[in-house]
């Protein structure tokens, strides 16, 4: 009777024992295969565009079956980062200082804008280049480029410009109002830019 009730028992201990077995080594192949934390690497092209400069930066990016496409595609996604970021911050300056300005302003915030954005920030915008370019072949045949360009203009420089662009035609007559313009365009173009860092 005690032989009967104790062979069960031993060959429900052997499964048991069995199926722990492999399953403990399941956890430990998926452990190797697929570690704790991985550490995030950062496209360097990005890295460098958000880096601290003196010189207004930005990225890149495009995916095409051929390079020379992904290339100049990238380059222009560039251009059109560093044109959302001057549009953001030309449009800030001139809404503060149509409402801010010393004098009775005849010309709206909108016609400041386009003044600058056509006498200034166009010409900025073709003088740029090309500081690192990284390019990718992804596993469907396809080439992923990221660039990484900047202003060759320093702020300095470039606040200078501007000071000449507005002062022509009157658009902004007064130094001390063109000053102001310029100075809230810098701190446009640097919390557009940790704003973006943050994303």
């Amino acid at each position: 009777m005690k032989k009967s009730l104790l062979f069960p028992l031993l060959f429900s201990a052997a499964v048991l024992v069995s199926s722990c077995g492999p399953s403990r080594q399941t956890v430990q192949n998926s452990q190797q295969m697929y570690p704790a934390r991985t550490l995030r690497t950062t496209e360097p092209c990005i890295e460098l565009a958000n880096a601290e400069s003196e010189f207004l930066r930005a990225y890149g990016t495009a995916t095409s079956y051929v390079e020379k496409t992904a290339l100049n595609e990238a380059e222009r996604d560039a251009r059109n980062r560093l044109a959302t970021m001057l549009k953001v911050a030309v449009e800030g300056a001139a809404q503060d200082y149509e409402m801010n300005a010393n004098q009775n302003n005849s010309k709206s915030a909108s016609t400041i804008g386009e003044a600058v954005m056509t006498q200034f920030v166009s010409e900025e915008l073709q003088n740029t280049r090309i500081l690192k370019t990284n390019i990718y072949d992804l596993v469907d045949g396809s080439i992923q480029v990221y660039v990484c360009i900047e202003m060759k203009s320093d702020e300095n420089e470039m606040a200078q410009k501007l000071d000449n662009v507005l002062s022509q035609d009157n658009i902004i007559g007064i130094k001390y109002d063109r000053e102001k313009f310029i100075e809230k365009m810098k701190s446009g173009l640097e919390e557009y830019k940790q704003k973006n860092m943050q994303e």
